[in-house]
């Protein structure tokens, strides 16, 4: 196990937020035994506006009216150190290259000036950086940070995502192959970027155990079981990554389940196409801690992504999370899930699909629920923290790259 470490996470999400987030929690377990600098997403100066007009931005913080370094408690032991930036220009709706790469550099200083302050007031020299998606920041900041070991950390395929791909595949290319190695969250996507650096590993997607293992303390769900015969849930958010047609279709075909869909709605129009149907819920984003409460109260999980270039690197948090309660999962064939063949009901059609609904829940038993909570125990992020440190050490034994940008 990595310790006695000091590590800056160079991160694009945000350490709070209603939704599990893969960076947030490998870093959670790596601060429990190193000393942990989590550098929070960039928010810019349109951020503190809205902010000011009473959307969750956190901009007394952004604009350094309160201590933008803080130390938090955790929740399994520890602490770790999150720094919010100040604010930087918005830049992420240029579209040609050369006006945003000077846009980008304009906002560098500021932003490496906050982040060395930081390390000096946390007495940390030498760390190791971790780039979690962010080449934005990466290509800038490689090399000013007096790091021993730089790593990329790929978790979603950045020219796909629809936040990133204007310039996201072109710095990432930039970027990756002069790190000291790149640790990617699906085959997939190990598949993809190898051919950027001969040091790229895979630490998969892992789910908080003890979270959601444990059974419901509230009833969040009582009255729509009251309305229908059963429940089937997606935790997540409602975007583009969902295949509304599918949705739609198996609201239509199953009239006594109620679907209830748990998480933040980023695409307002597939949301309009599921509130048409009577038997379909949407409550919105949920407390982390609150959300095996969701999942124990469902008689199954669902994940209906549809199939791209973006999903088709997805290793979905959500699967162990409903393994890990117990619950029948039913899934579209969107990407690489061999590793849960055994444990989930992976289909093709639409048909296949709501087949596969109607069968999981008819053959549902104790057993089968005993089993898949004990596949879900052997993918904790404790172990898949585990697995980074024992990458990290690695490559602290090799020479740092000495490329220059």
């Amino acid at each position: 196990m990595l310790t006695n470490e000091s590590i800056v996470c160079c991160a694009f999400p945000t350490w709070e937020g209603k939704y599990l987030k893969s960076t947030v929690q490998l870093m959670a377990e790596l601060a429990k035994t190193n000393n942990l600098l989590y550098v929070d997403y960039a928010y810019t100066y349109k951020d503190v506006l809205d902010g000011m007009r009473g959307k969750e931005v956190p901009y007394r913080r952004i604009l350094g009216l309160e201590p933008r370094l803080r130390t938090l408690p955790l929740s399994a032991g520890g602490q770790v150190h999150v720094l919010t930036l100040p604010p930087i220009l918005p830049i992420n709706w240029l579209k040609k290259e050369g006006l945003y790469d000077r846009m980008n550099a304009l906002n560098m200083p500021k932003i490496k000036r906050a982040i060395l302050q930081a390390m000096k007031q946390l007495k940390m020299e030498k760390p190791i950086v971790i780039n979690a998606f962010n080449p934005f920041l990466g290509r800038h900041l490689r090399g000013k940070l007096n790091e021993k070991l730089l790593l990329y950390y790929c978790y979603d395929e950045i020219g796909a995502a629809e936040w990133t791909k204007n310039h996201g595949a072109r710095l990432e290319a930039q970027f990756a192959p002069r790190t000291d190695g790149i640790i990617t969250s699906s085959s997939t996507l190990y598949e993809r970027k190898k051919s950027l650096n001969n040091n790229c590993f895979v630490v998969k997607n892992g789910v908080n155990f003890s979270l959601f293992s444990k059974k419901a303390d509230a009833f969040p769900l009582q009255e729509y079981h009251d309305k229908h015969q059963h429940i089937v849930g997606y935790i997540g958010s409602v975007d583009h990554r969902l295949d509304y047609k599918l949705l739609e279709y198996c609201a239509k075909q199953f009239p006594n389940l109620g679907f209830v869909f748990v998480g933040r709605i980023t695409y307002p129009e597939g949301a309009e196409h599921l509130r048409k149907h009577d038997n379909v819920y949407l409550l919105g984003p949920q407390a982390p801690n609150q959300l095996h409460n969701f999942i124990q109260a469902f008689d199954l999980g669902l994940i209906p992504f549809v199939k791209n270039e973006l999903t088709a690197g997805i290793y979905p948090l959500k699967i162990n999370e409903y393994l890990a309660a117990g619950k029948p999962v039913v899934s579209t064939n969107f990407g690489d899930l061999d590793d849960f063949r055994n444990m989930a009901c992976i289909a093709d059609q639409y048909e296949d699909f709501a087949k596969a609904i109607q069968q999981e829940l008819q053959s549902d038993t104790p057993e089968k629920q005993e089993i898949r909570t004990q596949e879900a125990s052997k993918n904790s992020w404790e172990a898949r923290a585990e697995e980074m440190g024992d990458i990290i050490e690695k490559l602290l034994t090799q020479s740092p790259k000495t490329v220059e940008i």
